[in-house]
């Protein structure tokens, strides 16, 4: 079965005639779940918000300007995908659908829009979802990795970007196939994070960028996650729980506007606008708390990479996999 969806596999060709340019992103809003003081409770360091429940469990912030990246992220997959919200092949709307990590919950919003006859349904630890949401989508909170509840079966589960918040892999995968009908699909996305890439030479062997990758790895295998894990090492996982892979796409994301062509070009201005906040995102905690580096230390580093994204010479791109498989009627 195909989506017929076209990966960017082909090097990306540069652009010689650069000039200063900029995204001008226009993310969605995103407002707060009404819930019980308890679980509206969050702690700030080094000036970022984190939700009080992530803490030790999930490394990212939770704060407005995390939110607006996060939705930032979900156009950038928009477009990469051409528009499509999900390639799971489905004639008609599937009756139960779960988002994983649901973050702002732009994705099942946006998947409940375009299928009404859907109920969707977004976890995730913090409550940064909008209040007002769409008949058909609700948002609930809680931990993917404890014991997985829920008292009916789904026809789509929707997973982006749990690379920072899944330790145990292969019981993340047991439980989607439990909570999956027979015939159901899982989409699974994430980015690799063993180094940045380079096809023309114009990344130099000391890059600021593999640095700061090789320190926030580090310090997510400390914390107990799997940042080095590869698209074959996801769909084996996969398979080994039971799903049939459909589809295992690869795309390049270029890191910046130094494309040629309009299309990878406007990607990776998107890309280096999320990056603005998403070095820090990613690694703040991680490298002042897990690396042992001094909140000084670790500003120097983020400020370098986003000059370096800025200045576009290096022609750097990230790998990120969106793998469909099927459980088996």
């Amino acid at each position: 079965m195909s989506t017929e969806l076209q990966p960017n596999s082909d090097p990306i060709e540069a652009d010689d005639d650069l000039s200063d340019s900029a995204y001008d992103g226009d993310s969605r809003a995103s407002s707060t779940q009404s819930l019980t003081e308890s679980i509206m409770e969050h702690v700030y360091e080094n000036g970022r918000r984190y939700h009080a429940k992530s803490v030790g469990r999930y490394h990212q912030p939770s704060d407005e300007t995390e939110q607006d990246r996060l939705d930032l992220t979900h156009h950038i997959f928009l477009e990469l995908l051409g528009g499509k919200i999900s390639i799971a092949p489905f004639d008609q709307d599937p009756n139960y659908v779960l988002d994983c990590g649901t973050g702002t919950g732009i994705w099942a919003l946006d998947y409940g829009d375009l299928h009404p006859a859907s109920t969707v349904v977004g976890v995730d630890l913090a409550p940064i979802q909008p209040n007002y949401v769409y008949p058909n989508v609700r948002f609930e909170l809680d931990d993917l990795e404890l014991q997985w509840t829920f008292k009916y079966k789904f026809d789509l589960i929707h997973s982006r970007h749990m690379i920072a918040g899944i330790k145990d892999w292969p019981r993340y995968f047991e439980q989607m196939y439990e909570a999956a009908n027979p015939g159901a699909y899982v989409e699974i996305v994430e980015h690799d994070m063993n180094g940045y890439r380079c096809d023309d030479g114009t990344m130099p062997e000391d890059t600021i960028f593999n640095r700061w990758i090789k320190l926030t790895t580090g310090a997510m295998e400390k914390a107990g996650l799997s940042p080095l894990l590869t698209k074959d090492d996801y769909t084996r996982m996969i398979k080994d729980a039971g799903f049939e892979i459909v589809e295992a796409l690869e795309f390049r994301l270029p890191c910046g506007g130094w494309p040629k062509r309009k299309r990878e070009r406007y990607l990776g201005l998107c890309w280096a606008e999320q990056a603005k906040t998403g070095f820090e995102s990613y690694s703040k905690s991680l490298l002042v708390n897990g690396a042992g580096l001094s909140a000084e230390e670790t500003d120097e580093i983020l400020e370098e990479c986003i000059k370096g994204v800025a200045a576009q010479k290096e022609h750097i791109y990230v790998l990120t996999w969106h793998i469909l498989a099927r459980k088996p009627l």
